[in-house]
């Protein structure tokens, strides 16, 4: 009987291709990751990993575990799922990650209401954005509220299950007094003179769409902040320094010195959706946690 944590830590490195990004992934050290392996060889009697490059690969007897622990990983999920559907009501503790703005608009209320309706269910959130689906791949959450873009999707295993809530368009943020803050809506083109406000990840979707919008009309645009947070750059617009872009969901309250304007036209929308291990999509918890969320989202 070979213990789960060991053929964690080998599955991991074989999905991520060295023991100190195997070792990110799990939460561990890369110390504590190869302790685990060593042991494994031990009890195997065979080397699992040799080095390749600056990384490392899988030995064919490395490969057998790893493809027994997928085998592996999927039953207990399954089993669990099966459990869970025969006891009566739903119930348990689900670890769930979530990016920060579908927390205020979003998850937030859809958990309190789940509180309401469903005690028995115990829903622990983290707030990241960071490798959420490797965590999920892991087994270290079992939900994860992620997005992408409308225009730039992602790619997902085949062994993890999305499930769409909702779409997210951005609208462009000005200053109460700009000329074109009464408008129904604006045209990029009405603002290719503006002071624009962006991130500071220049790839980043609304970054990008700025750039291509202003290119496609022989233009650069005019960058004069770089801020990340949408409270700060709500600051920054509200002092009349520039104009941005802003997505409606988990939206803070305006102060009245800003405006937000829908663009029309081409324009930047996120795709909110869930994402978890597709051996476990048909636990009673989760499909009750992604119907609750997908409530909130068709009443925002």
């Amino acid at each position: 009987m070979f213990d789960l944590q060991r053929l964690r830590a080998l599955h991991a490195v074989r999905q991520h291709g060295s023991v100190a990004a195997a070792a990110d992934a799990l939460g561990f050290t890369p110390s504590a990751v190869s302790q685990q392996i060593g042991k494994l060889e031990r009890e195997v009697r065979s080397p699992l990993l040799e080095r390749a490059g600056r990384g490392v690969i899988l030995t064919d007897a490395g490969l057998v575990l790893a493809d027994a622990t997928d085998s592996i990983l999927t039953t207990t999920e399954q089993a669990s799922a099966d459990l869970e559907e025969l006891r009566s009501g739903v119930a348990g503790t689900l670890r769930v990650l979530c990016f920060p703005t579908a927390i205020r608009g979003l998850v937030g209320p859809a958990l309190g209401e789940l509180r309401r309706t469903t005690p028995d269910l115990t829903v622990l959130m983290e707030e990241t954005w960071i490798r959420t689906t490797e965590r999920i791949e892991a087994g270290h959450a079992d939900l994860a509220i992620a997005h992408d873009w409308v225009d730039s999707p992602i790619d997902l295993p085949a062994h993890l299950s999305q499930a769409p809530l909702m779409e997210d368009p951005v609208d462009v943020l000005l200053p109460a007094e700009h000329p074109l803050a009464g408008r129904d809506d604006v045209l990029i083109d009405d603002l290719l003179d503006a002071p624009w406000i962006i991130d500071t990840n220049d790839g980043s979707i609304c970054s990008q769409w700025l750039r291509s919008q202003m290119a496609a009309r022989g233009r650069i645009p005019d960058i004069v902040h770089r801020v990340d947070e949408y409270p700060s750059q709500i600051a920054v617009v509200a002092a009349g320094l520039g104009v941005s872009t802003l997505p409606r969901l988990g939206r803070p309250d305006l102060p009245s010195t800003v405006r937000t304007v829908p663009l029309r036209g081409e324009r930047p929308v996120r795709r909110v959706f869930t994402v978890c291990r597709r051996a476990s999509s048909r636990r009673p918890a989760i499909r009750t946690l992604i119907d609750a969320l997908r409530a909130r989202a068709d009443h925002p």
